[in-house]
């Protein structure tokens, strides 16, 4: 026995030192032949996504373009009406403030129904205190273009951050839901001096042509933001100038992807500034207004624009550049709009990665095969006199293992045929592991049965208890549940979310006058309401008495509020009567917060809880954000 051992042991050495060897040889192969094969797949892909992206993402500047040409089409319309604005009008919507500023009043940025039916909000105006508001045309031109920004402003919100109109005076108009910009601005602000303004003033753009700036740092908004502006000229008199600001979150979001790969992009001018890039600009070059190369710490930025601008192409179409220093391709497209440059970055070193993996991928199965091999020989060498006996040997460990149903079944060859005593002890073994494991399946049906009966009925008594009785919405048990893990998502970056905190106006004076019966009615259907009114990913809660939750998941502000004004019209389309409340139904206030720096969910909820309360103060049946 120990010369066949030994024989087994070299014969079976020999075999593993050949084998790896050929499979190393293979892999090796596979390396560069998977190398070439999967640069020109990346290649190509690249130059496929450059293409459509460009085409999607161009859309933007198509739109805002096409924007400002109907807003400036609508101005000269009105400027050249017979259209008057007496002192009095003006005066009615502006104020000068105590640093001698003009401004527009602070209601036409809350929001403001007038006489005449027409509803303002979202607007605000400024003009610095080194300018005179003494010239009639220049107060007419300011009422005008608030005319035109009231009615096409909120239209074009959703996809820009704001449509302003600057003058050649110092002053601005704004149609900003989100900022009261022209309430906060600097009093001495120069704003025609500022790189982005003076852009389109005659001095500097004297072919009057529509402008893409670069990127800047509004200090009044707080945020890096691009401009597009569109002079617009009477003969020899420049009137006004429409503008949309998009903010440079929203521009990565739209064409700067970073994926966990390494493959990302960026945004340059053909003049060598950057536009928009993963990293963010430091706190340093917040005052800077437009980041050249020379501004910014990015080498790879750098070392790019320099190949692109050797390269001396036109960029019409999809370009592909070897970056030999940062180790990458570059797939470069020109957007349609602005002189911007839209590259994407493919580092070389996931080529080469695809490559390591293919060939471990064959190493490895190569291995496996060789393992699947040996096995079969080292079987083969054996001699037929053991193999009864190691057949017996491998049944009886299976069954000290418990694995019954594997010599039951006869997956385990053994030596049933034979006319001996092992013969007999074989079919022995199969009798007694047949009998072991059709009780052991008999118990564990019944097992399985009552854990699933018990985990149902778990499962209905944990529900009950994060319902509300009176509603059937959830309780103030399943919200703190929720905000716990909503937090952790937040802060580990998966997403924000949003809430709405609810009060039933007048509450008190219902259950007071229609009983505390009909009160519980009430608070029904508005639950119901509440739940029509959000998405399936959304959760409502009853907070406590007359107050309800609602938690908006993977949403942000802007998004958030527009589903709570349908929830704040939903209950008003009930049409409950409520003859005590101002409204004479009854109607629901709320507060409308997204999480952001809050340290906890009290933080947040105590936020919400405020909106509410201003919502309440500003006269009920209405929210807050």
């Amino acid at each position: 026995m120990r010369v066949k051992h030994s024989l087994i042991r070299s014969i079976l050495l020999k075999i593993i030192g050949l084998s790896t060897a050929v499979i190393t040889g293979i892999a090796l192969f596979s390396y560069f032949h998977v190398y070439e094969i999967e640069t020109e797949e990346q290649k190509a892909l690249i130059k496929q996504y450059v293409t459509e992206r460009v085409r999607t993402d161009s859309e933007i500047f198509r739109l805002a373009k096409d924007n400002l040409e109907i807003f400036s089409r609508k101005f000269l319309q009105l400027y050249h009406s017979d259209f008057q604005v007496t002192d009095e009008e003006f005066w009615s919507y502006y104020f000068v403030d105590s640093e001698d500023a003009t401004r527009m009043k602070r209601v036409y940025f809350d929001g403001i129904l007038t006489s005449y039916g027409q509803y303002f909000y979202g607007l605000s105006s400024f003009i610095g205190n080194n300018q005179k508001v003494d010239d009639p045309d220049f107060k007419r031109r300011l009422v005008l273009a608030f005319r035109v920004l009231s009615e096409l402003g909120p239209a074009w919100v959703t996809n820009f951050a704001n449509t302003h109109v600057v003058y050649p005076e110092n002053a601005i108009s704004l149609f900003y839901p989100t900022e009261p910009w022209g309430l906060k601005a600097r009093a001495n602000l120069p704003m025609n001096e500022l790189g982005v303004i003076r852009s389109v003033n005659k001095k500097e753009n004297p072919q009057r042509k529509p402008v893409w700036s670069g990127l800047y740092y509004d200090e009044t908004a707080n945020k890096w933001t691009v401009t597009y502006l569109s002079p617009l000229d009477e003969g020899d008199k420049h009137l006004i100038t429409p503008a949309h600001d998009i903010y440079m979150s929203d521009l990565i979001n739209r064409l700067v992807e970073n994926s966990p790969d390494g493959i990302y992009n960026f945004i340059i001018r053909e003049d060598g500034y950057l536009v928009a890039h993963p990293n963010p600009p430091t706190d340093e070059q917040k005052w800077v207004g437009q980041l050249s190369l020379d501004k910014i710490d990015i080498p790879i930025v750098k070392d790019s624009y320099k190949l692109i601008k050797k390269s001396a192409k036109d960029f019409l179409e999809v370009e592909l550049i070897e970056n030999n220093v940062n180790d990458c391709y570059l797939a470069v497209k020109k957007l349609d709009g602005p002189n911007w440059l839209f590259v994407r970055v493919l580092p070389r070193k996931l080529i080469r990665q695809e490559a390591h993996a293919a060939a471990l991928k064959v190493f490895v199965e190569g291995m496996l095969i060789l393992l699947f091999i040996l096995l079969i020989v080292y079987f083969v060498m054996r001699t037929q006199a053991e193999k009864s006996l190691s057949q017996l040997t491998v049944a009886a460990e299976r069954i000290g293992l418990g694995d019954y149903g594997a010599v039951a079944d006869r997956s385990i060859p053994l030596p049933l045929d034979a006319k001996n005593e092992i013969g007999l002890l074989s079919s022995r073994f199969v009798e007694m592991a047949t009998n072991i494991r059709d009780s052991q399946k008999n118990l564990e049906r019944i097992v399985e049965a009552r854990t699933k009966e018990l985990e149902q009925a778990n499962a209905n008594l944990m529900e009950l208890s994060l319902l509300d009785g009176l509603t059937g919405v959830h309780n103030r048990r399943a919200l703190d549940r929720n905000l716990i893990r909503l937090f952790s998502d937040a802060e580990a970056g998966l997403g924000v979310f949003s809430i709405m905190m609810i009060d039933v106006d007048f509450f008190k004076l219902f259950n007071d006058t229609y009983g505390h019966a009909e009160g519980d009615v009430v608070l029904k259907q508005i639950a119901q309401a509440i739940m029509e009114s959000i998405r399936d990913d959304d959760r409502v809660f009853r907070y406590g008495g007359e107050e309800f939750m609602v938690i908006f998941t993977n949403a942000d502000i802007a998004t958030a509020s527009l589903a709570a004004e349908r929830i704040v019209q939903a209950v008003r389309d009930l049409k409950i009567v409520h003859q005590k409340s101002t409204y004479g139904t009854v109607t629901i206030s709320a507060g409308v917060v997204q999480v952001d720096n809050h340290q906890s969910s009290d933080d947040l909820i105590q936020e919400a809880d405020s909106k509410l309360y201003q919502a309440k103060n500003k006269g009920r049946n209405c929210i807050v954000v």
